[in-house]
């Protein structure tokens, strides 16, 4: 009893005018009682109407077991006569109906559904009247409301404006039911429409990037933008790792169509994650939204949680799912961090999708310096660049720069930060590989005149076009694939074993097929070092999944759109078909000792010590180590430099075509 006087004294204190509401519900149902659920129900209706909104008539029944149907309708008239005076409940609601275009039909009913899901005794009234029944039917809301059936159920039919809007929701049993996201719509503290619409729609956080920060993008960049720019109904896709940018291109595509990013999935009431179901309400009230409005795209983050199907609930159907990316009802960017858990049927339906890897080493400079002006962390030019080159996400370096402001650091602090992030993640530490300070295509030794091939490259007007550079390691076959792309002004877009290579049957093909894609979509060109490991002969006992590699490789060779790089250093592993496919095929061999003279020169500033003869079966690889060591050491010694270099040929197994009894002089000896 103590539960129902605080409610009663809810409706009547707190809500003033929402006793009226109930004695309006309670009334048009006396009307509409049936003499045999009179029967059955009436002294319990008598009661709740007692407890909750008392009127005269009631002392005037004789018997309340069994009530006649004049006192019956003397309580109904008493209700009815009670004064609806608006509510702060009615005022959000006619905000809610003016945002979603409601008539008056659709928003009575709306009302009666918010109190069922807020009062108890609604849910009471509810439950007598259906015999037990604990959701809505048409039927039931007619009574209620005093509508026509008809037309309930007519503002109840799919298409609806209260079931596009997902503010109602249809179990597909004849039963209805309110969404959570219209009692967080409603709970609100707005105290104007503008401030109900502003919480529904917020306001997406400014982007930290420039568009100019996503042109490793390539064409797709701006294709997204004339696709959005023509205002339809589109379906966005941005995939790719967690921290590469997704996020903030949907921002700062918005910012350059002169739009509002709007964000689906509002937190709750405690500021946590939302559930799916939430996450899909606040979607579809949004697609019902700026399904008109010009000046909106709306952005799903995280969208595997809503476009992979659950078997939980209902009203999730696949069928259901790709109608929602089919027809977006608004501009609709969909990100995700794995595309390959998408269903085939849900990304045929995008209108386009765009692959996010980590941008090129400039655009990773210029995010470098912002964040650290941002977090008011002072870094020069080659710290930045030093920070930069971190083969990791702009948003962990963002906040290694924080934790760097945080703890009142610099840059080593920041590095340690961003390095502990990435350990975490399995990602390597070692920084990406910057061009080698000396090359000159002269001084490498190769089947084909290096500088003459990269002149015609470079001045070819087809950009279709494969090189397999094989060799022993060390000999250049990196440096000049790197050479060429600057020569071309390409970004070069540089993959391993490790990054192509995969468990599953079927995603190393995945990988292969998806890495020409990227290249192609940014107009970078593809290097794959060690392609031995996916081009070796299919002949002999291969396993078919090894078998499909290879076909996968020679498929994507067939139809290159940017250049193509391999690499091996087991040209005779490969297999015969795949070799005839590369439009050239270069050679690459240990230096002459002309060409070994030249390069310790212009690595060490010195000449070839005179009483040491020079070397066979020397490499630029080796001259790059050395170089290495002897900054680290601060070595200047020419013998002990020759020294080293002798040891790289010997660890490889080149010193075979040596003299017999060649000796470098003992360093040391008489420092």
């Amino acid at each position: 009893m103590a539960l129902r006087r605080n409610e009663r004294q809810l409706l009547e204190s707190s809500q003033p005018g929402e006793a009226a509401h109930f004695a309006y519900a309670l009334g048009h149902v006396l009307k509409t009682v049936s003499a045999h659920q009179l029967a059955k129900i009436g002294d319990d209706l008598l009661d709740l109407i007692e407890r909750e909104v008392p009127v005269v008539a009631l002392g005037k029944i004789a018997d309340r077991k069994i009530p006649m149907r004049q006192e019956v309708r003397a309580v109904a008239e008493q209700l009815l006569r009670k004064r609806l005076n608006p509510t702060t409940l009615d005022r959000v609601l006619g905000w809610v109906g003016e945002i979603f275009g409601l008539d008056a039909a659709e928003q009575t009913m709306l009302s009666i559904f918010v109190r069922w899901g807020r009062f108890d005794c609604w849910r009471e009234l509810i439950r007598l009247v259906s015999q037990g029944g604990r959701a809505l039917t048409p039927a039931l809301i007619a009574r209620l409301a005093s509508l026509p059936v008809n037309l309930v159920e007519q503002k109840l039919a799919p298409g609806s404006a209260l079931l596009t809007a997902r503010l109602i929701v249809d179990d597909q049993d004849g039963e209805y039911r309110d969404n959570t996201l219209l009692h967080k719509i409603v709970r609100t503290h707005a105290e104007t429409r503008e401030e109900l619409l502003r919480w529904i729609m917020p306001a997406a956080e400014q982007s930290t990037l420039e568009w100019a920060d996503f042109e490793h993008l390539g064409a797709l960049r701006d294709l997204a933008k004339s696709v959005a720019s023509a205002g339809e109904p589109v379906s966005i896709l941005l995939f790719g790792a967690p921290g590469t940018g997704k996020t903030e291109f949907a921002r700062v595509l918005a910012k350059m169509l002169g739009r509002d990013a709007i964000f689906a999935g509002l937190a709750d009431d405690d500021g946590m994650e939302p559930e799916r179901s939430e996450r899909l309400a606040h979607l579809m009230l949004l697609r019902a939204l700026c399904r008109h409005q010009k000046d909106k795209i709306v952005v799903v983050d995280e969208a595997d949680d809503v476009l992979v199907l659950r078997e939980e609930g209902k009203g999730t159907s696949k069928q259901w799912i790709n109608r929602l990316v089919e027809e977006p009802q608004a501009i609709t960017i969909w990100i995700v961090n794995q595309r390959s858990r998408l269903d085939p049927s849900v990304l045929r339906r995008m209108t386009l999708a765009i692959g996010f890897e980590h941008p090129r080493l400039p655009v990773r400079e210029r995010i470098v310096l912002r964040a650290a002006a941002a977090h008011a962390v002072v870094l020069n030019p080659a710290e930045a660049r030093d920070i930069a080159r971190l083969k990791t996400a702009p948003a962990i370096i963002a906040l290694g720069l924080r934790a760097a402001k945080l703890s009142q650091g610099g840059v080593e602090t920041a590095k340690t930060a961003i390095h502990s992030v990435m350990r975490a993640m399995g990602q390597s530490l070692a920084p990406e590989r910057e061009g080698l300070t000396v090359y000159d295509a002269a001084l490498s030794r190769a089947d084909t005149d290096l500088q003459h091939l990269a002149e015609r490259l470079s001045a070819a007007p087809g950009k279709a076009w494969s090189l397999l550079l094989s060799g022993p390691s060390g000999t250049g076959k990196t440096a000049f694939a790197r050479h060429l792309a600057t020569r071309l002004g390409l970004e070069i877009d540089v993959k391993r074993g490790s990054d192509l290579m995969s468990p599953f049957v079927g995603e190393t093909e995945h990988n292969i097929a998806a890495a020409f894609a990227s290249a192609a979509e940014r107009g970078a060109m593809l290097l794959i070092d060690e392609a031995d490991s996916f081009l070796y002969s299919r002949e002999g006992d291969r396993r078919s999944w090894e078998v499909s590699q290879v076909n996968e490789m020679l498929v994507q060779m067939e139809h290159l759109r940017a250049p193509f790089v391999a690499t091996t250093n087991l040209a005779d592993r490969l297999d015969t078909a795949s070799q005839r496919r590369f439009t050239m095929r270069v050679a690459f061999h240990p230096m002459t000792q002309v060409q070994a003279q030249a390069l310790f020169r212009a690595h060490f500033e010195q000449d070839w010590p005179s009483n040491i003869p020079l070397l066979d079966g020397q490499t630029p690889g080796d001259f790059a180590v050395v170089a290495q060591r002897a900054q680290l050491l601060g070595e200047q010694d020419p013998c002990l430099l020759v020294r080293w270099l002798r040891e790289e040929v010997d660890c490889r197994g080149g010193g075979a075509g040596n003299a017999m009894g060649f000796h470098v002089p003992l360093i040391g000896a008489n420092r």
